[in-house]
């Protein structure tokens, strides 16, 4: 056995710190379990550099979840010949106003986004025109974008909101706030993906629809350097690219529903983003 297996035998799960029965699912420690484990493994006498990387190579990181509190998306973004683009707000999520990151700031420490993942249900309008079937290569897909306040006094401003209910991309959504204090933070240029060309940059693409295909769930998850190796298999998934580089302390996370050229639609069922938070 080696070293770091060792070393996770001995990391508390949720049965050794509270006493209850074995977890069903996968076991996901709370930033009380994170300092349990720091203060167990420093009784082996070992640096406190070597307890930090053991721990963040076993990736033992406190999560907060997002959704529509159970209420069902259907986001419907539909291009046509009026429109040649449509985006429609599926979530936003406020990522840094979660319980486990007031705790993390209780304990002196400084939050750090380590990996977002993101659950779709999502598809297309179901028909095409075009030798595409069952393949990515769509005008049909999801995107994320960074909400930031730019005033720098959040706590006086309202709640952002669309203002109007029609929207062609996040740039429109992005003109819109400038005026009110929040803007929407710009991508790599090098993060281009897909049919997002001459947009402004204001969304990294999250995931494409597979063409004439069925409501299908799609898992992606980011980490700090990109795609995460957890979407191994997952095709036209977005790289991600600069995103969590990107976040800053308040920041939102919104999920649009994307459509580009006439007849293409984007429909999405539910979207769900689970945060793994370090310190």
């Amino acid at each position: 056995m080696s070293f770091l297996s060792s070393i996770w035998q001995l990391l508390p799960s949720a049965d050794w710190l509270f006493g209850t029965t074995e977890p069903t699912g996968p076991f996901t420690p709370t930033y009380a379990d994170v300092c349990h484990a720091r203060a167990l493994l420093k009784t082996l006498k070992l640096p406190t550099e070597l307890v930090l990387s053991v721990l963040e190579h076993a990736q033992y990181w406190p999560i907060a979840g997002f959704s529509q509190n159970g209420r069902i998306v259907h986001a419907n973004a539909s291009a046509s010949a009026n429109s040649s683009s449509a985006a429609a707000l599926c979530l936003e999520a406020e990522i840094y106003s979660a319980s486990v990151v007031e705790r993390i700031r209780l304990g002196g420490e400084t939050v750090k986004i380590k990996r977002i993942t993101f659950d779709v249900m999502s598809r297309d309008q179901g028909w095409t025109s075009e030798d595409t079937q069952g393949t990515f290569s769509t005008s049909s897909w999801l995107e994320v974008s960074i909400l930031r306040d730019a005033s720098n006094i959040n706590s006086r401003l309202p709640t952002p909101r669309l203002v109007n209910t029609w929207l062609s991309s996040p740039m429109d959504y992005h003109t819109n706030m400038v005026g009110r204090g929040w803007s929407l933070v710009k991508r790599p240029e090098s993060a281009l993906q897909g049919p997002q060309g001459g947009e402004g940059d204001y969304a990294w693409y999250l995931q494409g629809n597979r063409v004439m295909a069925s409501g299908q769930e799609y898992h992606v998850a980011w980490e700090e350097h990109g795609l995460s190796e957890l979407n191994e298999g997952n095709e036209g998934a977005g790289s991600g690219e600069g995103f969590l580089d990107a976040l800053r302390q308040g920041d939102r996370v919104l999920v649009w529903a994307r459509a580009k050229y006439p007849g293409w639609r984007c429909i999405v069922d539910d979207v769900n983003i689970t945060v793994h938070y370090g310190f």
